[in-house]
């Protein structure tokens, strides 16, 4: 009988790899056609379920590991505001704000898990490694993200004109992250931070191309 860790595990990689190919195809095929909204779906959930199967795993006894805690967290953070955002959107009609304490807490989430990162980051360079570059990298985009989300429930940015650049950044990021476990998973290297952030430049190139397509310029 497979042990709890273990069940996890295969969750996690159930996950993982729900969302490694229906993340992709939603991102090379038409935006916002049936094929899209269908696999952003099951992208969302199956990233869903290996965010959180990588918490729990992450706090079992035997297996505490603090950096796939806080990247689970990251990747959490990210695809619940990227899809979360696509619900703003469709309130926009209705005259009261569209925000619920839910959208307040996971944006104090998203803070508390970019704030950790920062943290690992500076404990781990102070021990020589250089490993510490990829929390440093990730919990400064975190902390991005959660500045953007800071500005949108005080009423700085409207839904409007930034929920596209919001839903692109996170749900792509979020697909970064799968494509970033599959590799540092199945190869090896003597430099691994190194697997860990190219992922990131090459898919932060590819984010941006994206942005610049879909968004709506500013006026």
């Amino acid at each position: 009988m497979p042990t709890l860790f273990q069940t996890l595990l295969i969750m996690h990689i159930a996950g993982g790899g729900i969302g490694l190919m229906t993340g992709t195809i939603a991102a090379v095929v038409q935006k916002g056609n049936r094929v899209h909204r269908l696999c952003g779906k099951l992208f969302f959930y199956g990233m869903l379920l290996a965010s959180l199967s990588a918490l729990v795993m992450s706090n079992l006894p035997g297996h505490l590991n603090v950096f796939l805690f806080a990247v689970g967290g990251f990747t959490l953070y990210m695809i619940l505001t990227g899809y979360r955002i696509l619900f703003l959107k469709r309130a926009l009609k209705q005259e009261v704000s569209p925000y619920t304490f839910a959208d307040y807490l996971i944006c104090l989430g998203g803070a508390i898990y970019g704030l950790f990162l920062l943290v690992l980051s500076v404990r781990t360079l102070q021990q020589g490694d250089r490993f510490g570059l990829v929390p440093l990298a990730f919990g400064l985009i975190c902390l991005r993200f959660v500045w953007v989300d800071v500005r949108l429930l005080l009423g700085k940015t409207p839904i409007r004109q930034s929920w596209m650049v919001i839903h692109l950044g996170r749900m792509l990021g979020a697909l970064i992250a799968a494509y970033t476990a599959f590799l540092v998973v199945n190869i090896q290297i003597g430099q691994q931070w190194i697997l860990w952030l190219l992922p990131s430049v090459i898919g932060g190139i590819f984010i941006a191309k994206s942005v610049r397509r879909y968004a709506p310029a500013k006026k």
